[in-house]
């Protein structure tokens, strides 16, 4: 939540929010430079010539020379001449960026660059640019393990240039590799979290050539696929440059298809049309269409997807203020504004391989407990205990399944975190204990970073006394604003504050018993003190608060922030602000595991860097209620299930403004598919759980919500399957089809907003007010069932349009599927107390397979199951793998029935491991066998073959 929206209606904000359009370069691609020697042969002169010879003969030396030195120089001027002419001609010109975006022929000059007055106002044609030659790093030498010993060969550009620096290339596997350069006489900041991969013995087979520039060249770097020769890192032409606080590296792109570095409000394919994209975690609004807005989190990580549908990743570790800019050559820049470069290239070669390789070295995403993919309800603005129970219980006895109740920070007195109030919110455990979790739902609460700085509070005093907090440029506890008031603020990377932190969690969940924290304002935000930053006094006035480059639209970095040179255990802010919020929930995590070991943490932080995923999950942040904010949360989600954190959801309904009917449908079909599915509203909108609605629109969003909790076992074993091998649950059609190239356009994301949940089942939501239909595009490389109200209709691949009526959204599910279904239960403890309906999807080939997993949701269980699931036309073969002695609890796990599709030839009869088996029927119009197995007993742990005569 932002303050300023108490203040003032942000709703223009949005609108009025437009593409940045930035001065800067590009045009053509440099050629390489062609060097022309002149040689003078000697020639030797005979001692026994006469001397008159020998006058004759140096005279004409002399004069061989003088032309000789006549023709160098004019050959000088000529190459002089024809550099200039090629830079009129149009070489590459890269914006000397320091300079600004307005210079002047001094201030450009200053640094070294090159000037030219006569520049339109075109964006390929910049005033200001790096000189072609004779400027930037040059190899000096090459070490034996191929590391580059880089000079700068030109006048400083500033006083804080590194002038000598070390280039080293890294190799891991075949797919993956890092390039770091460094200053190799001075340590400077890294991030201090390890995630050095494991290296192979084995890279006999790479996927790519490292080419770099020789000894006395200028530096370059060349990244090769070698599969198709294509350049997928280039830095030929370009210059790299390298401040204390400026790093600026730029490389020319193989496609336009670029994606990642969230968070923004963007297209999902970014535009390359000049437009910088700040990182710098920003407590912002959510724009739709603010691709030049930095948010909640900092990743720096993309992905572009090749002209032949091959994908590669790139990963610039580095936690400091970047910005990266794309144009339409394709190039990318990238800057930042401290630390090193340390890049890792993820060679794929498919988009899902991209994401897997990524969280091989960030860390795989956490498993979830299984309560956690149910439905959630929460608001800002429950007025008292009475309030949030009325809310809850009017949901609850119409039927609605939910699964979590949350409580934002109206619970806590005077907004300080760990307390209660106990006069609005008397009551409240006892709501918690004898309502919600006697129904079997859990309980999330809010918690801020941010500790009311007040004498007896006994949480800053604690924390005080443990010396746990952020300190200022004098070593003094930095004194903010945030939600309390004056506020300081929990060093996360201290030693001290982890068990600070983890003993406030656990004594707090004594008075209230928690099962989830959502994580809050860990940007870090910090409110404005009647136009004050930084701190409640400012921010003292140095290069480190006021660098010689701001990567965003504010004058002063530490805009709604901390003073850039705040000091912590691992740095200071400038070098630590971007992983404020991960080492919080890394914090967190940590805490919830000591407060129950077998419990599965659940955590939700707004700000997150690369690898919280392993942690935690996120939301999206303050969106609106409007149709704009909800096409863009399918973007947000892809974003980050790009980079490794699958449990990513949006405020169902938006958080700011008032619902309409048709919109509260609208988004809960869609909602219902986010992997982390909540109604979230602001305390000064109107209510918008689904129970407030009238009957026709609570009955709508109710049956949304009831097709999520029927997958609910398929949703389990996709977040399985992520937390093991690191793939996207909420995916763009394009990463499971990359060869299809119906879905080579950079656009087909950003007008299609159809996408997929694992491999198997594809939406396409409402997007639009008024609109009964949507354009979809079914992969023509598989057939594909459409379920509506219970029943499936057959489609071959193709663009088709799909009738949507209110009354329920349609989803595909792909053919040679096979789904494990729970059709009752208002909490997803009931829905696995009952038995399962398997669904088989055959293929045309008349094939499918399933895959199940299933445990008793403990963390770090070794105790699980299991079940694939084969289906031939003659049989169907159930094969589960029992993992030590695992046991399903409370009947879950049992097979109720058999639903198989698609069945042309009639059947006869079927046997049950070789025996007869008469309990089925087969529909002749449907062409659906229907296999009842409730009188057999038949559970998850059992093997058996059903044959189809």
């Amino acid at each position: 939540m932002s303050e300023d929206l108490v203040l003032e209606n942000r709703a223009n904000i949005y609108e009025a929010a437009s593409e940045n359009e930035e001065n800067s370069v590009i045009d053509k691609e440099i050629e390489p430079e062609v060097s022309t020697n002149l040689t003078i042969k000697d020639k030797m002169i005979s001692q026994h010539f006469s001397r008159t010879k020998k006058i004759v003969y140096s005279v004409t030396g002399i004069c061989l020379g003088i032309i000789a030195i006549v023709t160098m120089i004019t050959v000088a001027l000529t190459k002089n001449h024809a550099d200039k002419a090629e830079e009129k001609a149009g070489a590459t010109k890269w914006i000397c960026t320091l300079a600004g975006s307005e210079p002047t022929e001094k201030s450009c000059e200053e640094l070294g660059c090159s000037f030219n007055d006569t520049a339109n106002e075109n964006l390929q044609f910049p005033k200001c640019f790096y000189p072609n030659i004779n400027f930037g790093y040059y190899v000096e030498s090459i070490d034996s393990d191929g590391s580059l010993h880089l000079a700068w060969r030109n006048k400083l550009m500033d006083p804080t240039q590194i002038k000598e620096l070390s280039l080293q290339v890294k190799e891991y596997s075949n797919e993956l590799f890092r390039i770091v350069i460094k200053d190799p006489k001075k340590k400077r900041y890294e991030i201090p979290i390890d995630i050095e991969p494991k290296g192979s013995a084995d890279l006999s087979n790479k996927l790519y050539d490292i080419h770099t520039s020789k000894v006395g060249e200028k530096l370059w770097i060349q990244v090769v696929r070698k599969s198709s020769n294509e350049s997928l890192f280039d830095t030929r032409g370009t210059t790299l440059v390298f401040l204390d606080q400026f790093l600026e590296i730029t490389s020319k792109l193989p496609a336009k298809r670029f994606y990642g570095m969230p968070e923004r409000g963007a297209p999902f394919a970014r535009s390359t049309n000049y437009v910088k994209m700040p990182l710098f975690a920003h407590d912002n609004f959510p724009s739709p269409i603010g691709q030049d807005i930095n948010l909640y989190s900092s990743q720096p990580f993309y992905m572009v997807v090749e002209n032949d549908g091959n994908a590669h990743g790139v990963m610039i570790y580095n936690s400091n203020a970047m910005e990266v800019y794309l144009t339409p050559t394709p190039s990318v820049t990238l800057r930042a504004l401290g630390g090193i470069f340390d890049i890792y290239f993820f060679l794929g070669p498919s988009p899902m391989s991209v994401t897997k390789q990524l969280t091989d070295v960030i860390g795989k995403p956490f498993f979830p407990p299984y309560w956690s993919i149910g439905f959630h309800l929460c608001r800002y603005g429950y007025k008292s205990t009475g309030n949030t129970k009325e809310t809850f219980e009017r949901n609850w006895n119409k039927g609605l399944p939910i699964d979590v109740q949350w409580q934002d920070i109206d619970y806590m007195d005077k907004k300080l975190i760990f307390t209660i109030d106990n006069i609005k919110f008397n009551g409240l455990k006892n709501f918690v204990e004898n309502d919600v979790h006697y129904r079997g739902v859990k309980y999330v609460i809010i918690v801020d970073p941010a500790v009311g700085y007040q004498k007896g509070f006994e949480v800053y005093e604690r924390g005080h006394f443990k010396d746990v907090f952020i300190k200022n440029a004098t070593d003094e506890e930095l004194v903010g604003k945030v939600w309390p008031g004056d506020t300081v603020f929990p060093d996360f990377t201290k030693e001290n504050t982890q068990g600070w932190w983890k003993n406030e969690m656990i004594g707090f969940h004594k008075d209230l018993p928690y099962d989830g924290i959502w994580l809050d304002m860990n940007e870090p935000a910090n409110f404005d003190s009647d136009g004050t930053h930084g701190s409640i006094y400012g921010c003292q006035n140095n290069t480190v608060n006021h660098p010689p480059y701001v990567i965003y639209k504010k004058e002063r970095m530490y805009f709604k922030t901390l003073c850039l040179d705040a000091k912590q255990a691992w740095g200071i802010q400038r070098d630590l602000h971007n992983i404020y919020g991960l080492t919080e929930t890394m914090t967190t995590y940590n805490a919830l595991k000591t407060k129950n070991s077998s419990e599965k943490p659940f955590i939700i932080s707004r700000s997150t860097f690369l690898g919280s995923g392993k942690y935690g999950g996120h939301w999206l942040g303050d969106n609106q209620s409007n149709w704009k904010h909800l096409r863009q949360s399918i973007i947000g989600i892809m974003d980050f299930n790009l980079i490794g954190i699958p449990m990513t959801g949006a405020d169902i309904g938006g958080f700011y403004g008032d619902l309409t009917d048709e919109l509260a449908i609208r988004w809960h079909q869609l909602g219902a598919w986010y992997p982390f599915s909540r109604n979230h509203n602001f305390e000064g909108s109107k209510d918008q759980d689904p129970a407030v609605f009238n009957d026709t629109t609570f009955s709508k969003i109710k049956r949304a919500i009831e097709i999520r909790y029927e997958l609910l076992p398929y949703w389990y074993t996709q977040f399985y399957i992520s937390h093991r091998n690191g793939e996207p649950i909420f995916r763009a059609t394009f990463q499971n089809y990359p060869e299809d190239k119906n879905l080579f356009s950079n656009d087909f994301d950003n007008k299609f907003t159809q996408f997929m949940i694992g491999e198997s089942i594809l939406v396409a939501p409402i997007t639009n007010e008024g609109s009964t239909s949507t354009e979809v595009y079914l992969p023509m490389a598989s057939n594909w069932y459409q379920h509506y109200e219970g029943k499936y209709t057959h489609y071959e691949g193709g663009f088709l349009t799909l009738e949507v009526p209110l009354k329920e959204l349609p989803y595909f599910v792909k053919a040679g599927t096979i789904l494990y279904n729970q059709m009752t239960g208002q909490t997803t403890i009931q829905r696995r107390e009952n038995p399962y309906t398997v669904i088989v999807f055959p293929s045309e080939n008349h094939e499918a397979e399933g895959f199940l997993f299933i445990d008793n949701d403990e963390d770090n269980s070794v105790d699980h199951a299991v079940v694939k699931t084969i289906y031939s036309n003659k049989d169907l073969t159930f094969s589960p793998i029992v993992f030590n002695s695992f046991a399903p609890r409370n009947k879950t796990g049992r097979y109720k029935e058999i639903r198989i599709l698609a069945r042309e030839s009639k059947v006869t009869s079927l046997t049950l491991d070789g025996n007869d088996f008469p309990n089925f029927t087969y529909d002749s119009e449907s062409k659906e066998l229907l296999i009842r197995l409730e009188s057999e007993s038949k559970t998850i742990l059992d093997s058996f073959i059903i044959a189809i005569n």
